[in-house]
């Protein structure tokens, strides 16, 4: 009967609770006192674990007289009890599965008013993407020298041109003017007819971020979000395509 003790516990008994149903399942019909002799267990422990039997009805109790005397269930509870733990298992698993999906849909955000902490989100931008990777960018600079002498890692050129990764720029005419034609580089401009975009502030989506950039005050936000960067991603691509 011991052997049984594993599938008793595995089901939600206790060790002790299934040693009181096996007694009882091996010898039919016990007393309380038959029950405490026969199983080696204290009077204590029984009196105290039996509630729980007889309302899940491991256990029946009847009277004879003035004796109780206790009777084990059917075993088929057991399969019952097997199924209703597959089941609440079940139900649990996939409320496992629903927090694991939902874990990259929840936004991180950092909000920064730390001059360091842009140069942070462009070396962010070169480690976190892979090999051939691509990113995207709509900036409103002012200056393109003094962001590049003041806000890029030192190591940033080396980095980006030696993942060899592709970036599409949306830009005003005026910086786009500054930049050189690169084989990597796909540059589209804001028309001066529409705006003189410059507004001093970049935006980048790699990976799944979305990084803002504000150079007026120094100031940056990264949102770290699938879906927050996914529906970006479209919005650029859509305003990338109707740019000439």
């Amino acid at each position: 009967m011991k052997n049984f003790i594993p599938l008793l516990e595995w089901i939600g008994l206790s060790k002790n609770s299934a040693i009181i149903y096996l007694t009882l399942l091996e010898h039919w019909k016990l007393t309380i006192t038959e029950l405490t002799n026969k199983s080696l267990l204290h009077r204590v422990q029984i009196y105290r674990l039996l509630p729980y039997l007889i309302e899940s009805w491991f256990i029946i109790v009847s009277k004879s007289w003035k004796k109780k005397y206790y009777f084990p269930a059917n075993p088929s509870k057991i399969n019952e009890a097997y199924i209703e733990l597959q089941e609440r298992n079940k139900w649990n698993i996939w409320k496992l599965v629903d927090i694991y999906q939902n874990l990259d849909r929840k936004p991180n955000v950092i909000y920064s008013e730390w001059k360091k902490w842009i140069t942070t989100i462009f070396s962010d931008i070169v480690d976190t993407l892979g090999n051939w990777d691509v990113f995207y960018r709509v900036t409103s600079e002012i200056d393109t020298e003094i962001i590049n002498s003041e806000y890029l890692p030192k190591d940033y050129r080396q980095k980006r041109d030696k993942k060899e990764l592709e970036r599409y720029v949306i830009m005003s005419s005026n910086a786009a003017n500054i930049k050189k034609p690169r084989l990597e580089r796909e540059l589209k401009v804001i028309p001066k007819n529409i705006d003189e975009f410059q507004d001093n502030i970049l935006m980048t989506i790699y990976a799944n971020k979305v990084a803002f950039i504000d150079f007026n005050t120094d100031s940056s936000i990264l949102i770290e979000n699938k879906q927050i960067a996914d529906f970006q991603k479209k919005i650029f691509k859509l305003l990338f395509k109707s740019l000439k």
